[in-house]
């Protein structure tokens, strides 16, 4: 997707070796990794398309004020120039390009691999930073009332032209969206999110603390979505016979070091259930949005066909 001289000349204005430069993932393969002064760092670009200057600076003061607030985030590099964002002018592609550390840590997103650390202990964890995000980002919210973040029902898939989903998918998720906006919202229920803080986008150092990345989702959203959305990740490395009982495991786990953190209204667990099939009926929408099967990964193709299975008519495992 992106041009070899774009990256390159992204990496030159962070002072890095183009020759070093390596792809290591993102959704639109848009983080790299290079080398400056025999050190390792982090590249990202995101497309002026996406997203802007403006909102990308609300971010970095949003994650500023986490890390100064006790979360463990990487810290953001300045360019040649001074500046946390670059803006890169090149066509096909315009985009901002940001860089940070590299973060020592061990990635948990494969039980078969990392299934010493496939536990409680990562469960509880990873519930208690969440909850200490959600209780921090309150406070943020106070400090910075006109942050340009978008509210629940923007961005996204919000706005696309869904007609070539199946009708039944289209029809479920007019009635989903029906029913979160009638979802009380108060301090207790909504604010900031990191909107995928799933375990992909963390690292367990040696310390076994979490180091947290890929905060460029952030926005206005129900805190017990938060919670769906890493239950909908945890859920992926269990059969479907081990699903039900895993989720009361999980959920046992993790709420306990959440709610240690941050307070949520009683009727918390119906909200996750319904927000986990909200967000199951969300992820096949915008990967049949957003995904070029022709260059996307094997897992993520597994996943849609997965998806697929659930929301299609013919399956008996429709959400209802």
């Amino acid at each position: 997707m992106w041009k070899k001289d774009i990256v390159e000349e992204a990496v030159r204005r962070f002072q890095g070796t183009e020759s070093s430069i390596t792809c290591i993932g993102g959704f639109y393969q848009n983080v790299f990794q290079y080398e400056r002064d025999g050190e390792e760092f982090i590249l990202k670009l995101i497309p002026s398309a996406n997203k802007d200057r403006n909102i990308l600076q609300s971010e970095m003061k949003w994650t500023q004020f986490l890390r100064k607030n006790g979360i463990q985030i990487p810290k953001n590099i300045l360019s040649k120039r001074g500046n946390t964002i670059e803006v890169i002018h090149t066509l096909p592609i315009p985009c901002c390009a940001i860089s940070f550390e590299k973060a020592e840590g061990e990635k948990i997103d494969n039980k078969d691999t990392d299934f010493l650390h496939w536990n409680d202990y990562l469960f509880t964890r990873w519930g208690q930073e969440m909850g200490k995000m959600h209780a921090i980002s309150k406070k943020f919210h106070l400090q910075e009332i006109d942050t340009p973040f978008d509210d629940w029902n923007q961005g996204e898939i919000y706005h696309r032209d869904l007609s070539t989903a199946p009708k039944l998918v289209q029809d479920r998720w007019i009635e989903l969206r029906e029913k979160a906006s009638n979802l009380p919202k108060n301090k207790k229920t909504y604010g900031l999110i990191h909107n995928e803080f799933s375990n992909r986008n963390f690292l367990l150092n040696k310390k076994r603390e979490l180091i947290l990345f890929d905060l460029n989702h952030v926005k206005y959203h129900w805190y017990t979505y938060d919670i769906a959305v890493a239950l909908y990740n945890a859920l992926h490395y269990v059969s479907e016979y081990e699903k039900s009982s895993f989720k009361h495991e999980f959920l046992h786990k993790f709420m306990f070091g959440y709610l240690c953190e941050n307070e949520l209204d009683d009727d918390w667990e119906d909200q996750i259930n319904f927000f986990l099939k909200f967000y199951t009926n969300f992820r096949y929408l915008y990967l049949h949005v957003y995904l070029h099967k022709e260059s996307a990964s094997e897992e993520k193709l597994k996943e849609f066909k997965h998806l697929e299975s659930i929301v299609n008519p013919a399956n008996k495992k429709l959400l209802k």
